[in-house]
């Protein structure tokens, strides 16, 4: 995935989110999230990604229970936590293989967003592991002073506010920082952006493109 262009990776989230969404099998839905989890045995072993993952089975885990006891029926429930699990992977893959800079790029030079809107997308983006990495040195830094969560797993919700407020606090202090920053570089100029890096899409982004919609076409059609 790594020489595929941002804009590439970026379509290809798309449409994976846009395939989870438009069905309820859970053959097809299984076999999304199964390209996923395939897809990132090939990535580069990081203790983010796989911790990343980790959350995101927990949380697909939580809103199956709560469509069950909200009284939804079980393959409904099923398909509801699966499909929020192939969107939320389908970004962190993005995010794990493009560089904030690619991607504002791709948005500014190839669909001509204006760099303002294409800055704000991809910031909002580059905070997801941001705060993942700041999860996890909270978590070590209540633990060296003596924090254990319960291993009831109703109880740990309510213990993990120990590292959810300070997680919010340090967030709003990178947001002040971040905005002073931009603030300090001219971030309003109305001069025109120049990237030295490439976009242009080669042949491997649209053989890509193309056996990755001939894929979805025959699991919609065959199954």
């Amino acid at each position: 995935m790594y020489k595929l262009t941002a804009l590439t990776k970026l379509i290809l989230a798309i449409m994976i989110s846009i395939a989870s969404l438009i069905t309820n099998d859970l053959y097809i839905l299984s076999l999304l999230a199964f390209i996923e989890i395939f897809t990132c045995f090939y990535l580069p072993k990081t203790k983010l990604l796989w911790s990343a993952l980790g959350i995101l089975i927990f949380f697909s885990f939580i809103l199956f229970l709560i469509q069950l006891v909200c009284g939804t029926d079980l393959n409904t429930s099923i398909a509801s936590a699966l499909k929020m699990f192939i969107m939320a992977v389908s970004l962190l893959l993005l995010l794990q293989t493009t560089s904030a800079r690619e991607l504002t790029a791709s948005l500014v030079k190839q669909l001509h967003l204006p760099y303002q809107y294409a800055f704000m997308i991809t910031a909002i983006l580059r905070f997801v592991p941001d705060i993942l990495e700041e999860s996890s040195a909270v978590r070590d830094a209540q633990s060296c002073r003596g924090f254990k969560p319960s291993s009831n797993p109703f109880r740990r919700i309510f213990d993990y506010m120990m590292v959810i407020k300070p997680m919010v606090f340090r967030s709003i202090s990178r947001s002040e920082n971040m905005a002073l920053s931009l603030q300090m570089r001219g971030f309003s100029s109305p001069k025109p952006r120049v990237f030295i890096i490439d976009t242009k899409l080669r042949a491997i982004d649209y053989i890509s493109m193309i056996l990755f919609l001939l894929i979805l076409s025959l699991l919609f059609y065959f199954i």
